[in-house]
């Protein structure tokens, strides 16, 4: 199989065993009993197990292989899944989120590092298509995930652990691999290439200030996953078939927001695109918050998602333009640890706000006031890609003189 057409097929399998499920799982905890507030600490232990095990299962990646470890974060996908779906005590939930996180840390990075050394298709077109795929696959697992749901809200779950077990044979018996001799012959310590993948991180200022981008954005990002489920629901006053349809209309959305990164990469700068996926991220999702009745929050939430589906796309390619191959997994990793760090305080934040909301009868002003705080917080970005990008033109300017006066 081509390197690039497993990687859709890999993407699309990694994206529905999160989807399906993702579809109702604020609802599948509120239904275990959970409150609100509970449901956003059990998320907080995921993303900070995802921020602790980021970097160091990045440089496993980078000194073992790309293949291995995303073998074993689909392995570790798997335990988390069989836990969470029959597990009602809360200690086990905590520990299956463990699990998660590690799966999460295992596979990412690792999956972008290898179609990247392994393809020859560019960039624009391995990222703008997997993101399309699996926006489109949104679509589908909305409705399938809402429809499963409201028979039992285990069956997303069983639907989730098969595609695991079929995205590990493909992975095992399918995915090949360079520069496996290379490493396994390099005396290099994982200790020495996490050392070197933050200084390399911190001293480019392109770099680092992309880190900074994931943490604000990715603090920005809970109020709107978290709380969608139970605020448009809520409004609606539907059941929870209506989520589904919702889905798949924000994946379609996600879809045009991927293929306008494709079209604009045409005519604008990947520093251009990247704020313009900013600016509709925080200006949506403060005016999706703004509004308390159902039809204008529903609208100007799928254009937030428009907004959601152009910012991973953009923020890959800008990313991955500047790091090298032989610490890419790592820098790759600790971008997405950074950016784990921004999800856990947003998630700890909008949690504190929305205490009181305990089931879908609850006001809704909790979750107003998290969607216009997350929206402001998403906006801070333009003004340091504005800053990257004055700077980058000046010293454009600077060695266009320099060479002039050489000439």
């Amino acid at each position: 199989m081509q390197p690039h057409k497993l990687f859709y097929s890999v993407s699309f399998l990694q994206f529905f065993m999160s989807e399906v499920t993702g579809t109702t799982l604020i609802l599948f905890l509120l239904a275990k009993g959970l409150s609100l507030q509970s449901a956003n600490f059990l998320l907080v232990v995921f993303f900070v197990s995802i921020f602790l095990f980021e970097i160091p299962t990045g440089a496993i990646a980078d000194k073992y292989g790309r293949k291995i470890s995303i073998v074993m974060g689909l392995c570790c996908f798997l335990v988390y899944s069989m836990l969470f779906v029959w597990a009602d005590l809360m200690w086990l939930l905590v520990f299956a989120q463990v699990f998660g996180g590690l799966a999460i840390c295992l596979q990412s990075g690792s999956l972008e590092s290898w179609v990247v050394e392994n393809s020859d298709k560019p960039m624009e077109v391995l990222f703008t298509t997997a993101n399309s795929i699996q926006y489109i696959l949104g679509f589908i697992c909305g409705l399938l995930g809402a429809f499963l749901a409201t028979f039992n809200y285990s069956l997303p779950w069983a639907a989730s652990i098969v595609s695991i077990i079929l995205c590990i044979f493909l992975c095992c018996f399918y995915m090949g691999e360079k520069n496996i001799p290379h490493r396994k012959a390099s005396t290099t310590h994982i200790k020495t290439i996490i050392r070197e993948s933050v200084r390399i991180g911190f001293e480019n200022k392109s770099i680092w200030i992309v880190f900074i981008i994931g943490l604000f954005i990715s603090f920005s990002n809970p109020a709107g996953n978290t709380f969608q489920q139970p605020r448009l629901v809520g409004l609606s006053e539907q059941g929870i078939w209506i989520m589904g349809l919702i889905k798949a209309g924000y994946s379609l959305c996600m879809t045009l927001g991927s293929y306008l990164v494709r079209k604009l990469g045409a005519r604008y700068s990947d520093v251009h695109i990247l704020m313009y996926a900013c600016g509709m991220i925080g200006i949506w999702l403060i005016l999706a918050g703004a509004f308390n009745t159902f039809y204008p929050v529903l609208l100007t939430f799928l254009i937030y998602e428009i907004g959601r589906g152009m910012y991973p796309v953009a923020k890959q390619i800008f990313l991955n333009k500047r790091i090298s191959n032989e610490y890419r997994s790592t820098l790759l990793s600790l971008d997405s640890a950074i950016s784990q760090l921004g999800m856990c305080i947003g998630l700890i934040v909008t949690g504190i706000v929305s205490r009181n909301f305990t089931n879908l009868a609850s006001d809704q002003t909790p979750i107003q006031i998290s969607w216009v705080l997350c929206g402001g917080i998403a906006l801070i970005p333009i003004f340091l890609l504005l800053y990257v990008h004055r700077g980058s033109r000046k010293n454009s300017s600077w060695k266009e003189k320099a060479t002039k006066q050489n000439v």
